[in-house]
């Protein structure tokens, strides 16, 4: 039986716990894993038993992130039946059940929201001491991997060396940049820096969304009905930059059915 291994990096708590335990509940434990990588060691209320003990101290923008993504990663390949690698940060919502994500992943695809290449330039610009231009890509850091990518990640860790400099974002570089100096853009399954289009949405000032944020990035606060909804209908299945004080508006019984899982 294929599992899902859902990667948690949080700062201290998972801001909408709550609703990522009606996510779970009634889902078949056995079609599932839980991994939980901190920062701050705060208790939670539902998912304390799945932090892992080897957690390291992270800074923002540096390599440690990745690092910390990797020890995730091992964890999650401990389960030889887990077969995709989910990363969610602390401030992830759940947009659709855990069984339609479950029948809707490719078992031998992973997933990445990619921005174009001249994002990456000039701040990989020492990258190209190591790598041909070609190869070096930027996605966002909150993609799905396959099992056999998550092996390649951890088996060959060079990539780490490409991007151990001040000025880039590794987390947002070293997966996708790896996949393509391997050439296996085959398989994967690619959103080019969409929003709603994405497995994880994320508002961000510029892009094609009908509710374009106006800054930067998008903190939510609340959502309205109609952006609620819209997210429900679009492919995304989960929603990052969501505030605990969201949760009043998340109190909705369309979306709390559209999270919630039936026996399967």
């Amino acid at each position: 039986m294929k599992k899902l291994a859902f990667c948690f990096l949080i700062y201290d708590i998972i801001n909408l716990e709550e609703l990522w335990n009606i996510f779970f509940h009634n889902v078949d434990k056995n079609k599932y894993n839980i991994y939980i990588h901190y920062k701050y060691n705060t208790p939670l209320k539902y998912f304390e038993q799945y932090k892992i003990k080897n957690c390291i101290d992270t800074a923002y923008s540096s390599l440690s992130i990745v690092k910390a993504q990797n020890l995730l990663i091992q964890q999650a390949l401990l389960d030889e039946q887990n077969t995709h690698i989910i990363f969610l940060s602390n401030s992830c919502i759940p947009l659709k059940s855990f069984y339609y994500i479950y029948n809707h992943l490719q078992e031998d695809k992973s997933y990445f929201n990619i921005t174009p290449q001249s994002q990456c330039f000039p701040r990989c610009n020492k990258t190209l001491d190591f790598i041909d231009r070609k190869c070096i890509q930027k996605a966002s850091q909150w993609c799905i991997l396959s099992r056999e990518h998550a092996l390649l990640m951890i088996n060959d860790q060079h990539y780490l060396k490409w991007f151990d400099y001040t000025g880039t974002v590794p987390d947002e570089h070293c997966y996708i940049t790896n996949i393509f100096y391997n050439n296996l853009q085959s398989e994967i399954i690619i959103t080019n820096n969409l929003a709603e289009g994405a497995t994880t949405f994320t508002n961000w000032e510029g892009m094609n969304y009908k509710y374009a944020s106006k800054n930067e990035l998008k903190k939510y606060s609340r959502i309205d009905n109609d952006e609620l909804y819209h997210l429900l209908e679009s492919n995304c299945f989960f929603g990052r930059k969501f505030v605990k004080n969201s949760i009043h508006s998340l109190v909705n019984p369309r979306y709390l059915q559209a999270i919630s899982s039936c026996v399967s």
